[in-house]
């Protein structure tokens, strides 16, 4: 479609819950393959999940969102269809994954495991495509929404379509049943056919589709009231979201100077094949091509793209002037994805003859996928792949048992290495000014600076824990950027994931004593002795936004720091023990942050930001069940456990 560079959808089912306080909604499988079905129709390319957990329910929007979001002219569609849930009066809508609890007894762990819309909006505000629709096929709050009065009829397409939105459909509002047959989806149906059309332009936009679901939805169930309207941002909030019903045209007749009979076209492609009555008389933009009076069969046509037919009738001395905008086609073939445990495993499609590899284009099928390893059972399993469809599978292994390694004995001194081969070098006590000046470039205000002093010596690992690493304690690979190799940085990693790994490996080496640094201990083992914004040469010491182009690299590949420390600067986010908090105004002693919070601290900068992120001084803040694809860590150990 000529307004958008490329056209993306996530079509997310949940219709078998594990809990029988959620009643199973059996009609949603045939109805998200309807919804992609028709999406792909609209020049989507569709990414379709079903019946995720509540980590693959957020790790589908966040890889989609990576993938797809960052495109200034994209236009995305996030689908949802599953049982939704208010807390908190109202204030608190939450999309329900498969393995969520019931709240009206166990509040918390619900809580914990649906999928807070807080989160969605905070991946609103991430994304950078200019338009994005969220549909919601279940009930819950509204408040999300921008609850201005709404216009009785939507405005003209060439009025909005330039500006960013973020606009949300759901099927009815706080206290309302999903019903197990939608009423919801069928009229999503129906209006991207044309139903939605209001002014009967050849476009459904979004303010279009909020206001016919509306009102039809409550033709037929008064019980259910859907809800719409824009985020709450003055900076997303004055677009329109636009579907194209179809290559559409607009034609103008007016006296021609010459009293010639002429025919016009442009189109938004440009060497577009003009047909008229099934002869060829050029390519867009054609002009005053003569044509005989009376009816003609035009033609548009362009490769990739669905071609636009019409009747015109042109009368003598008339100028006809057509300009069409033509429709990507659908994809005639889907894509296929398989993420492996373990992450270097080898992937083979057994009925056919290529190579695998990832996003592999395929026709349209059922497709025999091995996946196999060194060390592991091999495990077989059959795919159907349709047109136009993104299929992500995930297949994990089974270890063969082997024995497991002694743990490594540390030393006071020198360096340590454990059974995993993580190398961790010893950083002697002593007294530093933690902070940064006041005048010193890209400074915050939270970097107050004062004297720190550590008593106790420790071990610090010399690069950030590894996709490899990460692995062969967690038995799978969350990376984002796990094509580039095993020994680049685990990422996308939050707080409370790097516990588990810590309890995970402390337990494989019969130990107790593995943690995350200290913000002063990270901060001191950073600056490695100077005081100055970075440890050395940036450039020479850390990928950042400058030069990773776009992704991590393997772990020390730059040149360390005084101490024997590697990526302290860049490559990823890396995660201390304290909750952030203002520093204290004084001297002090072996701190280890506040003794509560919400947030947990972050240091070091990553492969995505500016050099000012990556300065010793700098710190980052992000909840600990928040991860990303900037963000990983490394471990530290004291002497002695």
């Amino acid at each position: 479609m000529g307004l958008y560079k490329g056209s993306y959808a996530l079509v997310i089912g949940v219709s078998d819950y594990k809990t029988r306080e959620w009643p199973d909604l059996e009609s949603i499988p045939s109805e998200i393959r309807q919804v992609a079905s028709a999406l792909k129709a609209q020049g989507f390319h569709v990414k379709k999940v079903m019946n995720p957990t509540s980590r693959q329910l957020k790790k589908a929007f966040e890889d989609f969102i990576d993938q797809y979001g960052f495109d200034e002219n994209n236009r995305l569609v996030f689908f949802f269809s599953g049982h939704g849930y208010t807390r908190k009066g109202g204030r608190k809508g939450y999309l329900v994954p498969t393995d969520a609890p019931d709240p009206r007894s166990d509040e918390k762990g619900f809580a914990r495991k649906a999928l807070n819309m807080s989160q969605v909006m905070f991946w609103c505000r991430r994304i950078e495509a200019k338009h994005a629709l969220f549909l919601f096929d279940s009930c819950f709050s509204g408040a999300i929404f921008k609850v201005k009065a709404l216009p009785s009829h939507p405005p003209h397409i060439s009025d909005y379509t330039a500006r960013p939105v973020r606009q949300f459909i759901t099927a009815g509002s706080a206290g309302e049943e999903v019903p197990a047959q939608s009423i919801f989806t069928p009229l999503v149906l129906r209006a991207l056919r044309g139903d939605a059309d209001v002014d009967k332009d050849g476009y459904v936009t979004g303010t279009e589709l909020g206001m016919y679901l509306h009102k039809r939805v409550l033709h037929y169930d008064r019980g259910q009231t859907p809800q719409y309207g824009k985020m709450k941002d003055p900076f997303y909030d004055e677009g329109d979201f636009v579907f194209q019903l179809a290559s559409s045209g607009a034609t103008v007749s007016r006296p021609a100077p010459s009293r010639k009979t002429s025919l016009s076209v442009s189109a938004n492609v440009t060497g577009a094949r003009v047909l008229v009555d099934g002869r060829s008389v050029g390519k867009t933009p054609l002009e005053d091509k003569s044509l005989s009076p009376g009816p003609h069969r035009l033609r548009v046509e362009a490769d990739g793209y669905d071609a636009y037919e019409k009747r015109i009738r042109v009368e003598s001395g008339r100028a006809v002037s057509l300009y069409v905008d033509l429709s990507e086609a659908a994809p005639s073939q889907g894509r296929l994805f398989v993420e492996t445990t373990p992450g270097d495993a080898r992937v083979r499609i057994l009925n056919i003859g290529p190579a695998f590899y990832q996003g592999m284009d395929l026709d349209p099928g059922r497709y025999h996928v091995e996946v196999s390893a060194e060390g592991y059972e091999t495990e077989k399993r059959w795919v159907s792949l349709s047109a136009g469809e993104d299929e992500t599978i995930s297949m994990r292994l089974t270890a063969v048992r082997v024995a497991k390694p002694a743990a490594a004995r540390p030393s006071t001194s020198g360096k340590n290495r454990n059974s995993l081969g993580m190398e961790f070098v010893y950083i002697q006590p002593g007294s530093f000014m933690m902070g940064s000046p006041s005048g010193e470039s890209g400074r915050d205000s939270d970097e107050k600076q004062h004297r720190v002093t550590l008593t106790r010596g420790y071990y610090m690992q010399t690069t950030e824990v590894t996709q490899g690493q990460w692995e062969r304690v967690m038995g799978s690979n969350p990376s984002r950027f796990k094509n580039y190799g095993s020994n680049c940085p685990v990422e996308k990693v939050s707080w409370e994931d790097c516990q588990q790994f810590i309890r995970k490996l402390n337990g494989m080496e019969g130990t107790s004593k593995y943690r995350l640094p200290t913000e002063a201990e990270w901060e001191y083992a950073a600056r490695s002795g100077t005081t100055g914004a970075y440890a050395g040469d940036l450039d020479a010491m850390a990928w950042y936004r400058n030069n990773s182009g776009s992704k991590t690299h393997a772990v020390g590949g730059k040149r360390p720091n005084a101490w024997g420390l590697y990526d302290m600067h860049g490559n990823v986010w890396e995660w201390c023990h304290d909750w952030y908090g203002d520093y204290s105004s004084g001297s002090v002693m072996d701190p280890t942050g506040p003794s509560s919070g919400s947030i947990r601290v972050l240091r070091g900068g990553s492969w995505y930001h500016y050099a000012k992120y990556c300065r010793s001084a700098s710190r980052h803040d992000n909840s600990p069940d928040h991860s990303g694809f900037a963000i990983g860590f490394r471990l530290a150990f004291s002497p002695g456990q």
